[in-house]
């Protein structure tokens, strides 16, 4: 399984949350996808662009009481994720 999801980079399992991977169509969780960006074989925002994503990570970091160089290194993971990957080519 990857280790964090591929739209937004949160942890698929944390020892706090546990598991929060997304669900497919079938009801099987995703190996790729977390609850919060992804349900039933779909994103939640599917009209999300990257710079959304920025903008939502960036909220639920600061939020979260997390260091600018956290909110900096999520920043720049984001384009390297498989989902954003995908919309470069």
């Amino acid at each position: 399984m990857k280790k964090q999801c591929q739209s937004c980079g949160m942890p698929l399992q944390t020892k706090k949350a546990g598991d929060c991977r997304g669900t497919e169509k079938d009801g099987s969780t995703s190996e790729t996808w977390c609850n919060l960006c992804y349900q039933d074989g779909a994103f939640i925002g599917p009209d999300c662009t990257l710079d959304d994503m920025k903008g939502i990570v960036d909220k639920a970091l600061v939020e979260n009481g997390s260091s600018r160089l956290m909110r900096w290194l999520a920043q720049k993971q984001l384009p390297h994720l498989k989902r954003w990957k995908a919309q470069k080519k």
